[in-house]
C-alpha cells in the first residue's frame, strides 16, 4: 500500500498510526515511515519516484528496470551457440538446453529426491544412469551419435561439459558446423525419446533405425533452409554439403 503525504499524513501524524490491526505488514509500514513533515499546500497533485536500491536515482516507474534489477541476468555461458543456432529445430534446441542445465530427469537425480528407483541406464542395461553416461558414454548412444561424428571427421570430447564447448565452436566449414550441431541436437533428443519409450511404453528400437530417422529428420531441415537461401550456388548449400559427408 503506498500514500503519498496528501492521502496518508493528516493531523501532524501519519493515518497508519492510528490503526489498531495487529496484522506483521502494518506493523512494519508503522516502523519504516519517517517523522510527518508539515504539509505544503499546493495545488498540484502528488506524485512518486521509484529508486532502485540504496544507490539508485530517483526515477518514473519501469517494470523492467524494476525486473532486472530484482532478476540480475547471469554471465552468458559459452556453450549458448550450441543451441540457439539460426534455422534449429526448437524441440531439439529445448532439450538440449535442459540437458546442458542437467535438469533432464534422469535416474541419478531421481534418486538424489528420495525415490526408490532402479539406477541402471535403461539403454545397456549395465552402468548406472546420469547425464554424462547418457550423452555419450552409453555403448547405445555412443553408436548413435558416432554414425555422426566419424563420417565428418570430428573427434568431440567428453565429458559432457566439455562437449557443449566444443560444439559451441567445432573445427569445420561453416556449413558442416552447423550440420554438426544439428546433428548433436537431434540425436540427443532422439536419445532421450528412446530413453523414455523403453521406461514407459517397453518399446525397444536399434539404433540403426534412430540414425535412419535423423538423417531423413535433417535431410528434410537442410533442404528446406536451402531453398531459402535461392542465391546461394547449390554446390555450396547446406544439402550440398549433407551429402557430400554422408
Amino acid at each position: 500500500m503506498w500514500y503519498s503525504e496528501h492521502s496518508g499524513c493528516g493531523g501532524g501524524a501519519w493515518w497508519i498510526q492510528g490503526f489498531r490491526s495487529h496484522n506483521p505488514i502494518i506493523s512494519l509500514i508503522r516502523q519504516c515511515l519517517p517523522d510527518p513533515l508539515p504539509i505544503a499546500t499546493a495545488e498540484e497533485d502528488d506524485y512518486y519516484k521509484w529508486k532502485l536500491g540504496p544507490q539508485g536515482v530517483p526515477k518514473a516507474f519501469s517494470a523492467s528496470a524494476t525486473w532486472n534489477f530484482l532478476h540480475p541476468c547471469p554471465p552468458a555461458v559459452t556453450w549458448n551457440k550450441a543451441f540457439w543456432s539460426s534455422g534449429r529445430i526448437p524441440k531439439h534446441a529445448f532439450i538440449c538446453w535442459v540437458a546442458a542445465r542437467d535438469r533432464l530427469y534422469t535416474r541419478d537425480r531421481l534418486r538424489d529426491w528420495g525415490l526408490i528407483i532402479p539406477t541402471v541406464c535403461l539403454l545397456c542395461n549395465s552402468v548406472d544412469e546420469s547425464r554424462d553416461y547418457l550423452f555419450f558414454n552409453c555403448p547405445y548412444s555412443q553408436e548413435v551419435w558416432t554414425a555422426f561424428t566419424t563420417p565428418a571427421n570430428v573427434h568431440p570430447p567428453l565429458p559432457f561439459a566439455l562437449l557443449l564447448n566444443w560444439m559451441a565452436s567445432p573445427p569445420a566449414t561453416k556449413n558442416a558446423a552447423l550440420i554438426i550441431r544439428f546433428a548433436f541436437q537431434a540425436s540427443l533428443y532422439a536419445i532421450w525419446k528412446e530413453r523414455n519409450s523403453r521406461l514407459y511404453s517397453a518399446v525397444f528400437r536399434p539404433t540403426v533405425t534412430i540414425v535412419e530417422d535423423i538423417k531423413r529428420l535433417l535431410r528434410a531441415r537442410l533442404d528446406s533452409l536451402s531453398q531459402a537461401l535461392p542465391n546461394t550456388p547449390s554446390s555450396v548449400s547446406y544439402l550440398s554439403t549433407w551429402f557430400s559427408i554422408y
